[in-house]
């Protein structure tokens, strides 16, 4: 903070650019002292779940802008991508659109990159958030999810698919509680189903399904089988 004011020397405007702002103590105590400040913008980025999540939207409310970050589309993915756009697609629906996975060579380092991001970003920073008792039940209900991407559930049948297949007794409180941590670090999204002769959302069940495809298939051990694209010509 001393070196900031010290290059503050003038009337202008001034830009504060701040990487990985999460690693820094009581950043929301610091953040929220330049806002206060009329000659300065203050852009900030992060990338674990606490500087994700939603309660820091709250914290700052009404006195700046959120803008959440999507992986690349095909249209941004293709616009770097050395390739025709049929291998670039199946590449794309592989290892997804995350910037860092996609400037990597080779398959083996999109995949270990992908793991990784799993390892030490999200798995590590939901856990150690919001207090995971049982990181092995998290890491399960994940492999459940990735399985059956787009199909109707919910907590109670959750539980039902644990205790079947898992022998397990977690309950749908508990899954509820991890699901709400994921969609909080924007890992997985939620698809409400809607009542078109009610119009009205139906909460449940719901849909889930990942922000990025790579991370998905990471969690399934990239277990598809890739058909070869063809073009046929009547």
């Amino acid at each position: 903070m001393a070196y900031i004011r010290s290059k503050i020397t003038a009337d202008g405007m001034y830009y504060l650019l701040q990487d990985e702002v999460q690693l820094m103590d009581c950043f929301e105590s610091v953040l929220n002292g330049y806002l206060r400040k009329d000659n300065m913008d203050v852009f900030v980025t992060g990338s674990n779940a606490k500087f994700l999540s939603k309660d820091i939207v709250t914290e700052f409310a009404g006195r700046g802008d959120e803008v959440h970050m999507y992986p690349l589309s095909f249209a941004e993915y293709m616009s770097i991508y050395k390739g025709d756009k049929y291998m670039g697609l199946s590449e794309y629906m592989l290892y997804g659109g995350i910037p860092l996975v996609v400037l990597r060579e080779g398959a083996s380092d999109k995949a270990a990159a992908l793991q990784n991001l799993f390892s030490e970003i999200y798995i590590r920073d939901i856990f150690k958030r919001n207090r995971i008792k049982n990181i092995g039940e998290l890491e399960d209900l994940l492999n459940i999810l990735s399985s059956a991407i787009g199909s109707l559930t919910n907590p109670e049948k959750l539980k039902n698919t644990f205790k079947t297949v898992k022998k397990s007794k977690i309950t749908s409180k508990t899954i509820k509680k991890y699901l709400d941590c994921f969609e909080d670090s924007f890992l997985i999204e939620s698809a409400q189903r809607y009542d078109i002769k009610g119009k009205a959302y139906i909460e449940t069940p719901k849909k889930y399904y990942f922000s990025d495809l790579g991370l998905r298939n990471a969690r399934i051990n990239f277990c598809q089988i890739l058909y070869p694209v063809g073009v046929f010509v009547a």
